[in-house]
């Protein structure tokens, strides 16, 4: 039987981050499996007008889905609205303000498939101040390349290392609940 789910849903929080809205919608839908994502933007009671820019994109992308609270609740929470209202086998946060390389989910996607023993994969960031910046724009340049350590459990209860950007399997939640 074929599944015929997303196999990533990528959830949006935003608040009063219009001016970066655009550019994360961009970013996700270049992804190299952009036809296998559901975007989820959860709009925590924004001042701005993020839900007028999601919603020019829905026009052409069925695969976004726009909820709206009217009062700004914490990430957390957001994320959570956002992955129950999600379908896709695995789940990810995109925060407004990063950009994801064009492969990036097709490689954490890929990784969890051969090892279905996993539940969580991440990768390095590059790390820019400004804002103007592209994937593109830095390289061959000077940056700040943040390398996270390998897994290792007790490592992880001294520090967080997964990044910004994490992958993890939907049944995480099953098991553990939510954010």
């Amino acid at each position: 039987m074929i599944d015929s789910r997303p196999l990533i849903s990528a959830i949006v929080s935003t608040y009063n981050a219009e001016e970066f809205i655009a550019g994360c919608l961009n970013y996700l839908l270049s992804q190299s499996i952009a036809d296998r994502i559901e975007i989820v933007v959860v709009d925590s009671g924004s001042e701005q007008k993020e839900g007028d820019i999601v919603k020019d994109y829905q026009r052409s992308r069925p695969n976004i889905k726009y909820i709206r609270t009217e009062q700004r609740e914490t990430v957390y929470k957001a994320w959570n609205r956002g992955i129950m209202a999600s379908t896709g086998r695995y789940i990810t946060n995109a925060n407004t303000d990063d950009r994801h390389r064009e492969d990036a989910f097709e490689v954490m996607a890929r990784a969890l498939d051969n090892m279905p023993h996993i539940a969580l994969v991440y990768g390095d960031v590059a790390l820019t101040y400004n804002k103007t910046d592209s994937l593109e724009s830095l390289k061959g340049k000077q940056g700040l390349i943040l390398r996270w350590d390998d897994w290792d459990r007790l490592l992880l209860l001294q520090k967080c290392f997964i990044g910004p950007q994490p992958m993890w399997r939907r049944e995480v939640h099953d098991l553990y609940g939510y954010f």
